[in-house]
């Protein structure tokens, strides 16, 4: 029995270290800075991508996205899967993922930039354009 459990240990130690696959295989050799894709969305809008970083969030509840930092401290993006097709578990916050799926800009529709014209309009605050937001919407993933 103690023999059973000494060839057990470490792969139970290693178990950790070994990469998690999520989704479809990754198929891209190339990766792609995520400060690229925030600064110039319009050119990556509607491109698959292969992106690389650490993950800073994870849905609570399905675990249908995940936060992925950028290659510049303030720069990070939503990787988000069809709900069900994909769950990541809390668990992989703080570890290293490679990620592949379609960027989309997200323009926000005009009931919400109707909502945030009113919101500015009382509070005096003064918006200089309509908030674009940029996602990838995930194929696959291989968090290590």
């Amino acid at each position: 029995m103690i023999r059973k459990l000494t060839l057990l240990l470490p792969l139970v130690m290693a178990a950790p270290l070994m990469a998690q696959q999520f989704g479809k295989p990754l198929t891209l050799k190339e990766e792609t800075n995520i400060s690229d894709i925030l600064t110039n969305p319009d050119a990556y809008n509607g491109k698959l991508v292969q992106v690389r970083g650490t993950i800073i969030d994870v849905c609570p509840s399905m675990g249908c996205y995940i936060t992925i930092s950028g290659d510049q401290r303030a720069h990070s993006i939503v990787f988000k899967v069809e709900d069900g097709v994909i769950s990541f578990p809390v668990t992989l916050k703080g570890q290293e993922v490679v990620a592949e799926g379609i960027v989309v800009k997200m323009i926000p529709k005009a009931t919400e930039e109707h909502c945030e014209a009113e919101d500015t309009a009382k509070h005096g605050e003064k918006k200089d354009a309509t908030p674009i937001k940029v996602r990838i919407n995930g194929l696959g993933a291989v968090a290590k």
